[in-house]
């Protein structure tokens, strides 16, 4: 896959103020020292998943017009991001990407990217609802579109306060709205998470999602957008049941 078609596939699912970046293969580097120090000791698949992931991230920093900066890890194995920047490293098997954005034009980025195939049935189980299910039957990898929602949306929850704040895959809801289908397919999704987790509740932040499916792969975003900002749709706003004003604007829109 050409760097410009996996760059393609991320930018697919970001809102135009957010950037990515993305490779198909693995790069070497170069690394800052505490990155090197980071993956010292671990295997081959480990060290190219880790390089390539921070080697994504610097590139998207530096399409946001961040100077070169080490991205740490936290306590979590979380990356550390530069002040006033949130973000989120994925990879998968022949795939690797980075997104970020301003902390001014939203409270969590989560990305996530899989190979388009069968969920195990053991996962499913756990972690799909029938509900959402039936709403993804004629969407190209349906359930693992909602699985790999399901992950982005994790990913942005921890932005909000780390674990505390990220409700379990199996307690996040999943809408996908009606969308195009076949290859090269995208579309929109909504998230509901429960209230106890510290990211849900009446007046709490708006889950904006899409999603892209082309190459073998699926691709999903997750924006949390600030509820004060008048952005959600009414029917975003209704599906995450934040009460508000019928609007329409989108987190997708231009920043203002």
């Amino acid at each position: 896959m050409r760097a410009e078609t996996a760059d393609a596939l991320v930018r697919a699912v970001l809102p135009p103020w957010a950037a990515g970046a993305a490779r198909a293969d693995d790069a070497a580097g170069p690394l800052f020292a505490g990155e090197r120090a980071l993956c010292a000791g671990v295997g081959p698949r480990r060290q190219g998943e880790f390089t390539t992931g921070r080697w994504c991230a610097h590139r998207a920093l530096a399409r946001l017009g961040v100077p070169p900066v080490e991205v740490g890890r936290g306590a979590r194995g979380e990356p550390l991001w530069p002040p006033g920047v949130l973000g989120s490293i994925t990879h998968c098997a022949g795939f690797r990407a980075a997104a970020v954005c301003r902390a001014r034009d939203a409270l969590g980025l989560g990305i996530d990217v899989e190979r388009d195939a069968p969920l195990p049935a053991r996962v499913r189980a756990r972690l799909i609802h029938e509900q959402e299910a039936v709403r993804v039957r004629l969407e190209p990898a349906g359930e693992r579109l909602l699985f790999s929602a399901k992950e982005a949306v994790y990913k942005a929850c921890s932005a909000l306060g780390g674990d505390s704040c990220a409700p379990s895959l199996a307690q996040i809801r999943i809408e996908v709205a009606p969308g195009g289908h076949g290859p090269g397919a995208s579309g929109r999704f909504t998230a509901r998470v429960p209230a106890a987790t510290g990211a849900g509740g009446p007046g709490r932040p708006v889950f904006e999602g899409r999603w892209h499916h082309s190459h073998g792969l699926v691709v999903t975003s997750c924006v949390i957008v600030r509820p004060d900002t008048g952005v959600p749709t009414a029917r975003l706003a209704h599906a995450v049941g934040t009460p508000g004003p019928p609007q329409t604007r989108s987190a997708w829109d231009s920043s203002t």
